[in-house]
Parts: structure tokens; sequence; C-alpha cells
């Protein structure tokens, strides 16, 4: 089956974790032993209600807060399409791991809950801030689950339903979705309503279960064939196979023996074995969120979130000296200027990046240079930047690798700017490094 990722994201409580472990359960996406031992712990720690969403979050605090941290992978099938589907964090305090996720997803399930703490994510922002980092991440399709319809203040109302649709509906314009119709579902994590059938529940929706709402947006155009990108997103030690990295082939493809450059390290591995799904498999095809073993040619701790893995003699990706970026300024509370150094955040990483020169205004009618050099940009301006990353990175050009080449702009724990890469004066790849040898400190 062709594959499609998901991120499926909005505030914290709005029950996103819930409503996706349902939905795998009800497509046999749980292995049936490991999901029995999940319902049996949930049931003796007096959590019913968790027994599919503890598949999911698996970490001690995840459990007892209630919330995810760490985003974790699941995958479905349907008839006609192959689902991964990231659960990411809602919490303010862990929106750094969610922008990062939303960088490997084709398209994302934006969930909202029914209940009165919708109003609360709408007026501090949360709701909106979660749908501009899809977009900004590149992710053009999305769809809204409106969660907890069964809840005793909501009781399966068709108007409560309608209102959350305009609200929403608003702020995904605003922050740039061009969908004619966003679909939006009813639905009950808990209970499974609309999720896989249509329910008796809410006998007034016409529209499809969520399953076929996913179904329709597919399949995903892939690029053509480029050169491997692969960015980062975890790594781990296993003690009997070595070296594991998850990432999504952002282009081209990995197969079992090929050698992999990670920039901007320099080390060198070979691919030892794949996984998708928990399956193994020979070859990770463009858009694949894969499991990659390196067995003992890169050491795990060498590697990190950010690195991007690239063929070694095709167009390696290397580490931005600087880069030229169009850039608009979205929410700023007063102006910026040469010197400015936030955080970008650009497929899975996140690095300071200083605004070494402010190029030029453009004018946002034209697209044209409206004033060279300006002293100062701020809210709603568009400019040509000159950036200098703070920490090594690698990011490309738009044109030639889209995903790698978007980035938000974030300080103090918002989006602030995006930007597209235009063009990057790169390092020189360092002299290759291998297992074994000499180390040396980063320069």
């Amino acid at each position: 089956l062709p594959g499609i990722s998901l991120a499926v994201v909005g505030p914290p409580g709005s029950g996103k974790t819930t409503a996706l472990a349902h939905i795998c359960h009800l497509l046999g996406g749980f292995p049936e032993e490991q999901h029995a031992e999940c319902r049996s712990l949930a049931k003796d720690l007096g959590a019913p209600a968790d027994e599919h969403g503890w598949m999911l979050d698996r970490l001690r605090e995840e459990r007892l807060r209630g919330c995810t941290i760490e985003a974790s992978i699941a995958a479905f099938k349907s008839g006609e399409f192959s689902f991964t589907a990231i659960d990411t964090p809602g919490d303010p305090g862990f929106v750094k791991n969610m922008v990062s996720v939303t960088s490997l997803a084709d398209v994302a399930v934006l969930v909202v809950p029914a209940t009165p703490n919708f109003e609360a994510e709408v007026e501090s922002g949360r709701a909106r801030e979660v749908a501009l980092a899809c977009f900004t991440m590149g992710i053009k399709n999305v769809c809204v689950w409106v969660t907890k319809m069964d809840d005793i203040s909501v009781q399966h109302s068709q108007s409560r339903f309608e209102d959350i649709k305009k609200v929403v509906n608003a702020f995904l314009k605003e922050v740039g979705y061009k969908q004619k119709e966003v679909p939006f579902v009813p639905i009950s994590g808990i209970f499974g309503d609309n999720l896989v059938v249509k329910s008796s529940e809410t006998s007034w929706y016409a529209g499809k279960p969520a399953v076929e709402v996913l179904d329709s947006m597919g399949p995903i155009n892939r690029p053509a064939e480029k050169p491997l990108r692969l960015p980062v997103l975890k790594v781990r030690e296993d003690e009997d196979v070595g070296t594991i990295f998850v990432g999504r082939v952002e282009t081209g493809s990995v197969r079992n023996g090929v050698k992999v450059l990670f920039s901007p390290s320099g080390y060198i591995g070979e691919v030892r074995s794949l996984r998708k799904d928990g399956k193994e498999v020979s070859e990770g095809k463009t858009g694949d969120i894969v499991s990659v073993c390196l067995g003992d040619t890169v050491s795990a701790e060498n590697l990190r979130r950010g690195m991007v893995a690239s063929p070694p003699t095709n167009d390696p990706a290397a580490d931005a000296e600087t880069f030229l970026a169009q850039v608009i300024v979205l929410d700023h509370p007063g102006s910026i200027r040469n010197g400015y150094c936030p955080a970008i955040a650009v497929h899975t990483a996140q690095v300071p990046c200083e605004f070494e020169e402010l190029v030029a205004l453009i004018d946002r009618k034209t697209g044209k240079d409206a004033q060279a050099k300006p002293e100062k940009v701020k809210t709603g301006d568009v400019v040509t930047v000159r950036m200098r990353p703070r920490a090594h990175v690698c990011v490309e050009a738009f044109a030639t690798y889209p995903s790698l080449g978007r980035f938000a702009v974030r300080d103090h724990g918002r989006t602030i700017a995006v930007g597209v890469v235009k063009e990057v004066t790169k390092r020189p790849i360092p002299k290759v490094r291998g297992q074994g040898g000499n180390e040396y400190f980063d320069s």
C-alpha cells in the first residue's frame, strides 16, 4: 500500500493520544499481546480510559501527568493506504519537540476539544501556534478532529461543532492554509465514535468517518528522484544490534548496505538493516519514516537529532556557514535589527541563528525589493536576510530540497517569523571520521 505520514497535533488535553490510539486499535495497529498487557495495567491502576492511549504514552511521567512529552510513532492501515502517525506533545513546555516532529509529516490532523477548554486554548494562542507550526514545516493538507463530543458539557451537540468549525477555519486561513474545504470530523476518542464507522450519536453529521477523510488526502506527490536527505529525529544504542536512528526519508532512498554521511559531523556509517512500521524492509523510499540500524559503524554518542544523512559522494549535505533567506515577520513585539539572534527550527534541528544583515525589505504586493539595507523590520514585513547559524546545522536551498529549506524563527517559546532559504554558503565537509580513529574537538 502507498504510505502517508500524519502528525497528530493540538493543544494540551485535547485528547490526541486517546483518539490516535483508538483508531490504531480499531484498525489492528497494535500487537494484541502488548495491548492486552497495557489494558490490564490501566485497569489495575484505576485508569481504564487509558487502555489504548498508554500504548503510545509509555514513559512513567507521561502516564502520571496524563500528557505526551516525547513524540511516539504508531502505524495502521486502511483499505487504501498505510499510515505512519506521529503523536506529538501539546504542552507548551514541549513545543520544541512538537515543531521538530511536524517536519516529518505529509498531513496534519489538528485535534481540538469540544469542551469549554477549547476557548481557553484559542485565547491563549496555543491552538493557532500549532497550526502555524504545521504550515511552516510544509504540511499542505490538514483535517480537524473535534474530540470529546461525548462529554457531558457537549452531548454530541451539532451547534457546538459548527461554532468550533467557524473559529478553527478562521485561524487556519490566517496562518496560510488555502484548502477550499478543510474536513472536520466530530469524534469521541474514548468510545471511538466516527473514527472508522459513522456513529448514530451524531446522526446530523453528513461527512465521512475519520479514516475515510485520511484516505481522501492521498496519494501524496513525492519529489522527483534526488540524492538522499534523511534528517535524524531520534538516536539510541541497542546492546544487540548497535546504533539505531529514526528519521524520514525527505528525498531519494536508503537501502541495506549503502554508506551514509552524517553532516555536519563527518561521520560515515553503513546501513545494516531498515525497519518501517515495525517490519524489516530492504529499502526506505521518499516519504517513509524509517528506523535505520548502523551496527557498530558509528557510535550513537556521535549522532544527534538534527544531523542529516546523505550520500558521501553524490551532492552530500554540508554544514551551513551562512545562508540568504526570505523571512516574513509574523509576530514580534518590537523591531528586528542586524545582530538579532533567536533560534530557528529547520527539519529536525533547532539552533541559534543570527540575523547578520538585513539585505532588503520586500514589497509584499510585487515581490520586488522596496528598500536596500533597512535599519530595522517589524511585524508584517517581508525581508531578505543573510543569516549565520551559531551552531552546526545543515540547510538547503528551498528550490532544491524544500523540506530542508523552510524554517520557523522562534523566540521566548513563540514562532515570531517564518522563512525560506534562497542560497547557502556551505563549509567544506570535514575529513571522514570512522570508528576507532583519533577523536577531535568540533571546531
